[in-house]
């Protein structure tokens, strides 16, 4: 697996009270995440990636405050194109 590694001030572990493994996975849960809300990431990857369950990763996106749904889709539209599609299969 290729490594990606960020500096940081070393006060940042005294800061925000964590270890450095602590600080490390959390930048690890916080990439992963983000790739995901950017669709760049499934669910079901990121969560393989960061060894949880897709549950637990779909949890942690209300945390980051990421939504789990696709919220640029117009749903009224889609509902339009499987009413009408559903409309044409009926009269064929």
């Amino acid at each position: 697996m290729t490594m990606l590694q960020i500096e940081y001030p070393e006060e940042l572990l005294e800061a925000t009270a964590q270890s450095r493994q602590e600080l490390e996975g959390l930048a690890r849960e916080a990439l992963f995440i983000r790739l995901y809300d950017l669709g760049k990431l499934s669910s079901g990857k990121a969560s393989e990636l960061l060894g949880i369950s897709r549950r637990e990763f779909l949890d942690l996106l209300g945390i980051y405050g990421v939504s789990a749904f696709d919220d640029t889709q117009d749903v009224v539209a889609e509902a339009k194109v499987a009413i009408d599609a559903r409309l044409n299969n009926c009269w064929a």
